[in-house]
């Protein structure tokens, strides 16, 4: 089954919710970008305070404490800082000393690069300032890196572009941001644990996890109320579709407060009741006058044909002219009268005199006349228990037996079939089943046997007495006695199975009267 309102909500969900899980990725991705690009501009701007790098020791135990102590106070996290690069090679020098790498670190270097091969390569050598140089870089009896050349006091050294990149220390697996500025003969490492910012992601994402189908949900629940309350308009027009018969067709839909589109809608429909209200009163005025003004004439025409029939020579073909006409006058006399009953029906003007009836005594009086008119028929009477009480017209009642029974033994074949009448209770109903083989009836003919002037194939030859009317009758009256009548699938198409429910009397009210 359909649902309008159910793939609007779905649609509608999957959508909102594809674009919240995606603002949700697109923003922790974007946190994580932001947090990083901060630790990154940070960790430039601390390497451009020590620039241009003097060469002076003092500058940088002093300046190593303090960018170490402010980069853990800004980040939150651990530091490092490491100078290290590699002198020129002095010909006095020590063999085992030439070309040496010196390194000057603060905070556990040994974490991030184990050995002095890890660390990044420095391009070229640094070759101090003869005239102007400002002692060693790293504590004496080690090789300094010396002071840069220098112009106004000024080192020629420009700032260069800091390359930054992740690394993941050996130790304990956490992951740092570094920045690494290359000079000349010399390289600056600035780093900073990067574990924080990623627990911070790791947390944001979770949160996001666990309010995303919370929020989905709540979403969800609005749009099934906004929804719910937007279709309310075809919701009641649908309930009065469904509660529109007969009786009910002035049944009207008010406009007012509700959206053009739906008010447009109703007033359609309420147009189309009106087109409909019209055209069944018309017809059923015409069923009615019709049936009520052939009444008169035919019975003028039947008794003229019984005085005339009366009249005529025994066995001359006058007689049996006039036989006939008055037999076919009969029939029209049965149609008419059948026809103003479902008239009345249809306007609803048919009379109920509801009262207790015990169906099992009336179906054997209808069983015991149909022996009687036919000594040959062969009846079953089949009863599910004792009491089979209704509240319902014993008239109408004893009308849809006799039809019900007089089809079946009409239209059994072979002709000396049995017929088996079933009673027992379901529910609040008394089922009375009258079951008995027939010709073979494709699905389309069982589907309109309850429709006026429609007979089986077996039905059409004018030997076999029949209007086509009695069981549009009997539907007629079960309804108009809040009963049943159906067509069981037996699944057998040469087996004919027709069920009359009619609402049944609790033991405890017959108790109660």
């Amino acid at each position: 089954m359909k649902s309008f309102r159910l793939r609007i909500i779905l649609w509608t969900s999957v959508i909102a919710g594809a674009v919240m899980l995606g603002f949700g990725i697109a923003g922790n991705l974007a946190f994580k970008h932001v947090k990083q690009r901060q630790v990154d501009d940070l960790l430039q701007l601390m390497i451009e305070r020590g620039t241009p790098p003097p060469s002076h020791e003092r500058f940088w135990n002093r300046f190593g404490e303090d960018a170490l102590v402010e980069l853990e106070n800004r980040v939150g996290a651990d530091a490092v800082l490491v100078v290290y690069g590699r002198l020129r090679a002095e010909p006095d020098q020590d063999p085992a000393e030439k070309g040496a790498l010196t390194i000057r670190s603060w905070g556990k270097l040994e974490n991030l690069y184990p050995s002095e091969a890890d660390l990044p390569p420095v391009k070229g050598r640094f070759e101090p300032n003869e005239e102007r140089g400002r002692g060693p870089l790293l504590a004496p009896g080690l090789p300094g890196l010396g002071g840069g050349r220098e112009r106004g006091g000024r080192s020629e050294q420009r700032p260069p572009e800091t390359v930054a990149y992740d690394l993941v220390s050996s130790e304990d697996g956490s992951h740092w941001r570094m920045a690494r500025a290359e000079y000349r003969g010399f390289n600056v490492l600035l780093g900073v644990n990067f574990e924080k910012v990623r627990e911070d992601t790791v947390l944001m994402r979770n949160a996001f996890a666990i309010a995303f189908p919370v929020a989905l949900l709540a979403m969800a629940a609005c749009i099934w109320i906004f929804v719910t309350k937007a279709i309310s308009p075809v919701r009641r027009l649908s309930d009065t579709i469904e509660s529109v018969s007969a009786k009910s067709l002035g049944a009207r839909l008010e406009s007012d407060g509700e959206y053009s589109e739906f008010a447009v809608l109703i007033e359609h429909f309420n147009r189309m009741l009106e087109r409909l209200e019209s055209s069944f009163t018309q017809a059923t005025r015409f069923s009615a006058d019709a049936a009520h003004e052939l009444k008169t004439p035919l019975a003028i025409l039947q008794g003229q044909l019984e005085v005339a029939l009366q009249q005529a020579e025994d066995r001359s073909d006058a007689q049996r002219l006039l036989g006939g006409l008055l037999e076919e006058t009969q029939r029209l006399k049965s149609i008419t009268r059948k026809l103003l009953i479902l008239a009345k029906a249809d306007a609803g003007t048919l009379e109920i005199q509801a009262e207790r009836v015990d169906l099992k005594a009336l179906v054997r009086e209808v069983v015991e006349l149909a022996r009687e008119d036919d000594p040959s028929a062969s009846l079953r009477l089949e009863a599910d228990g004792e009491r089979f009480e209704s509240l319902c017209d014993e008239t109408l009642s004893r009308q849809i037996l006799n039809n019900l029974v007089g089809n079946a033994l009409k239209y059994r074949i072979p002709e000396d079939a049995e017929v088996t009448i079933r009673l027992s209770r379901q529910g609040g109903f008394v089922r009375v089943e009258v079951i008995n083989p027939c010709a073979a009836m494709d699905a389309d003919t069982r589907s309109r046997l309850f429709d006026r002037f429609i007979r089986g194939d077996a039905a059409r030859n004018r030997s076999v007495d029949g209007t086509g009317l009695g069981l549009s009758l009997s539907l007629e009256f079960a309804k108009a006695q809040a009963g049943k009548l159906s067509l069981v699938d037996s699944g057998a198409a040469d087996r004919m199975q027709v069920r009359l429910e009619l609402p049944a009397i609790d033991a405890s009210d017959v108790a109660a009267d």
